[in-house]
C-alpha cells in the first residue's frame, strides 16, 4: 500500500540567529552540513529555512524517541536548478529504507523572521 508522509515545521530565524551567538561555530557544525552552510552563506534567513527543512523531514521520518535522528543526516541543499532538495545520510538513510521510504521533496520559505517548510514523501508499507 502506497501511504503519503507529511512533515511541516516552522523556525523563528532569531532562535538561529542566538545560536550562532551563543555557540559560534559548534552550534553550526553540530547542526548544518559543509554544503548547506555553502549554499546559505550562512545567513540565518537561509539557515533557519534549512533547519525548518530538516526538522519537517524528521517529522515524516517519524524515529523513535528512543533513536533520534541527528540533523546533519538530513541536509536540505540546492539542485543545479537552485531548488532545495533533500539528501539523507547515515540514520536517516536508513530509516527512510526501511519504511519503504521513496525520495523525500521539500519546501523552504521565509519571510518577517521566520521560516517554514514542509516536507512530502510516498511510503510502500
Amino acid at each position: 500500500m502506497t501511504v503519503i508522509r507529511t512533515g511541516t515545521d516552522l523556525t523563528a530565524v532569531d532562535d538561529v540567529v542566538r545560536g550562532i551567538a551563543t555557540h559560534g561555530e559548534r552550534y553550526l557544525a553540530r547542526i548544518f552540513t559543509d554544503r548547506e552552510r555553502a549554499d546559505s552563506g550562512d545567513d540565518p534567513e537561509r539557515l533557519a529555512a534549512r533547519f525548518a527543512g530538516k526538522e519537517a523531514v524528521v517529522k515524516l521520518l517519524r524515529p523513535s524517541r528512543a533513536d533520534p535522528l541527528p540533523l546533519r543526516d538530513v541536509a536540505v541543499v540546492l539542485d543545479q536548478d537552485g531548488a532545495p532538495t533533500v539528501e539523507l545520510t547515515g540514520a536517516a538513510a536508513a530509516l527512510a529504507e526501511a519504511i519503504g521510504c521513496g525520495p523525500v521533496s521539500v519546501s523552504l520559505s521565509h519571510e518577517r523572521g521566520l521560516a517554514l517548510a514542509t516536507a512530502v514523501a510516498l511510503t510502500e508499507r
